[in-house]
């Protein structure tokens, strides 16, 4: 039986695309010259980008409210600094969470000299200024356990968990929020999923609310999906 959620597919042919020299962003909701009516933040998810940047290049923002930036590089090693003097090195197979004060400025660099270009995600999520800031994470998770969603962050004192998952060809998974308030935002980083019903292959994403629960499959060999369970408010 399929089962009907509110819902909205993010392909990853439409998102917005920014670049200036050696860097390129790929951009799923509102930042910066993109801009569209449709791709409104979902929930305290307020930044979902796809940063590549060639040898020595480097992105640097501004935190316009109080947020968690969540770091996952999907190819080589990056490097992170801030105007608090915070510096770390994060690579494939880790993902970096730091909390930053409205105004607080940082730089995402490939530190690499040449020939080297790294691939990262780069998320928003937005807390309330009377949170206490939880400290600087950084996690590394291990994909060789495979068929499962593995815990990233689970802290209950974040609007927000994530979990990552590598799945074989045609293996099921479900996931069960922990608050049906809640929306899911599932993005695929490889291979292809049906989730809820709706195809997606590399890239695309799918936001859910007004769910209890999702159920997914693999499509494919090594398929691996980011999942995001998060407060907020959602669409009508």
């Amino acid at each position: 039986m399929i089962v009907q959620n509110k819902a909205v597919i993010h392909l990853a042919e439409q998102r917005g695309f920014l670049s200036s020299e050696g860097q390129k962003s790929y951009v799923t909701f509102n930042f910066g010259e993109y801009q569209n009516e449709h791709r409104k933040p979902f929930g305290v998810l307020q930044l979902w980008n796809e940063e590549i940047l060639s040898a020595e290049k480097s992105i640097e923002l501004t935190v316009p409210q109080s947020v968690e930036v969540v770091l996952v590089p999907l190819a080589g090693l990056i490097e992170y600094k801030d105007s608090k003097g915070t510096e770390n090195f994060i690579s494939a197979g880790q993902i970096y969470v730091t909390s930053l004060s409205e105004g607080t400025s940082y730089r995402i660099i490939n530190p690499f000299e040449k020939d080297e270009t790294v691939i990262c995600l780069h998320m928003w999520l937005t807390r309330r200024t009377t949170d206490i800031a939880d400290p600087t994470e950084q996690i590394t998770f291990n994909l060789d356990e495979i068929n499962q969603l593995l815990p990233l962050i689970t802290a209950t004192t974040k609007p927000y968990l994530c979990y990552i998952g590598k799945y074989d060809g045609r293996v099921k998974g479900e996931y069960t929020l922990t608050d049906n308030r809640n929306g899911i935002y599932v993005f695929v980083i490889t291979g292809a999923f049906e989730v809820q019903d709706r195809l997606l292959h590399a890239k695309d994403a799918l936001a859910l609310w007004e769910t209890e629960s999702i159920d997914f499959e693999a499509l494919s060999e090594g398929a691996i999906l980011l999942l995001f369970e998060v407060s907020g408010e959602f669409p009508a």
